[in-house]
């Protein structure tokens, strides 16, 4: 086979996160001090929320500062929102919200993959909970590790989390032999080249632009032929 070894992204790689607005507001909005809530009204709030947290999550590299972090985030975003809700009640509403939907083909990509004897692991900007969100989809038998930037302390595109990557994956060869796959031109693809490794695209709108690329896919399932050095799907 072409690679030895494939490093996959997680967010608009694999799978996709997405709020369910419509059902948060339906949770919420017995707890409004102003009167009502609308869906309009609170998109833009849970949005930010779900920002600061993608900036921020890396600050807390355990469960437990993981756990309160998204608890004060919550509670800022209902207070934005002029809703006045139990800590308890917003731990159950995140839960039930976020939603982790997998793109149709990467569970059977990745079955392929791993039914070729390839090792595969998470290379992702994430926080210390990716384990558990690969874990409620079924998802940790496909994975040798799992590494998540908030674990280790670096972000993609710098180098230091593919250096961990490699060192979790115990791989000392030739780097030509290990595989980057995601969708982001500058975290995944340069990121990756930067650190010898090959990189391919995954570029689901067909709008993105990385001349580092080795390839660009339009989807996962060209994956298994590029892996075995073939060009046909």
């Amino acid at each position: 086979m072409r690679y030895d070894v494939v490093f996959l992204d997680v967010d608009k790689t694999i799978l996709w996160v997405d709020v369910d607005i419509e059902g948060y507001v339906e949770d919420l909005a017995r707890y409004t001090k102003n009167g009502s809530l609308t869906v309009e009204q609170a998109e833009g709030a849970v949005w930010e929320g779900m920002r600061k947290h993608i900036y921020e999550n890396i600050n807390y590299q355990t469960e437990e500062e993981l756990a309160e972090f998204r608890r004060n985030n919550a509670r800022d975003t209902a207070r934005n929102l002029g809703l006045d809700v139990p800590g308890e009640v917003l731990d159950q509403v995140q839960e039930r919200r976020i939603l982790y939907n997998p793109y149709p083909e990467s569970e059977a990509v990745m079955e392929e993959l791993a039914g070729m004897g390839l090792p595969l692991y998470t290379v992702s900007n994430w926080d210390v909970a990716l384990r558990t969100v690969l874990e409620d989809l079924g998802w940790t038998r496909y994975f040798e590790g799992i590494v998540a930037s908030a674990e280790v302390g670096s972000e993609k595109p710098d180098g230091h989390i593919f250096e961990e990557a490699l060192r979790v994956a115990g791989f000392t060869g030739r780097r030509d032999r290990v595989v980057h796959v995601g969708n982001d031109p500058v975290s995944d693809i340069r990121g990756a080249a930067s650190s010898g490794i090959d990189a391919v695209l995954i570029d689901r709108e067909g709008c993105l632009k990385a001349p580092e690329a080795l390839v660009t896919l339009p989807d996962l399932r060209g994956l298994p032929a590029l892996v075995r050095g073939r060009e046909d799907g």
